[in-house]
């Protein structure tokens, strides 16, 4: 497990009860409301794509991403959270799946090359965010230039996160439905 450690913007991890807790939530929503595949269909995901899921939890996204872009991508689960990485490593030794690589970080600097990323997924963490400009300012180091980000604002109001987006100045809005969002990073001219 890659573990980035930094000075700058530390970041804490919720408790392992809490983080027990969201996971099992998770779970019943994935059985019982809708299942994260419906969601990654609407994303412009090919095979052989590197995806990062940045927040990525207990692997709801992760999983079904590392399939949908297949062994030849990979995909960065980044998280602040040990037992999620823990998780998602069981998760994927049971499916198979070769192409994760966890990142275990303490701040907003995920150690991942830059422009190395073809899509960014940010979903549902956005309300966890406490440094937003350095959030931003990273998934573009990420993002390849012709590389998206993908939001969905969780526990936010939607039309709030895309106007804290648009603020930054980073990013160019390619689509919104009214609370999920695509984006690509602002060319330098």
């Amino acid at each position: 497990m890659n573990k980035v450690m930094t000075k700058q913007s530390t970041v804490k991890p919720m408790s392992n009860l809490t983080y027990r807790f969201e996971e099992w939530l998770l779970y019943i929503w994935d059985i019982f409301l809708r299942h994260p595949r419906q969601d990654l269909a609407k994303v412009p995901l090919k095979e052989g794509m590197t995806a990062v899921d940045y927040g990525c939890g207990p692997g709801h996204y992760t999983i079904p991403l590392a399939e949908m872009v297949g062994p030849k991508g990979q995909v960065y689960a980044v998280e602040i959270q040990r037992l999620a990485l823990e998780t998602i490593k069981r998760k994927a030794a049971q499916k198979s799946l070769g192409n994760i690589i966890p990142v275990l970080v303490d701040s907003y600097n995920t150690g991942i090359p830059d422009a190395s990323a073809d899509a960014v997924l940010l979903i549902d963490a956005f309300h966890m965010i406490s440094d937003r400009d350095a959030l931003f300012k990273e998934i573009c180091r990420l993002l390849k230039p012709e590389g998206f980000l993908c939001m969905d604002p969780g526990h936010m109001n939607a039309l709030e996160v895309k106007s804290i987006t648009e603020r930054s100045g980073l990013f160019h809005m390619v689509k919104f439905d009214g609370r999920n969002m695509q984006l690509t990073k602002k060319l330098k001219i």
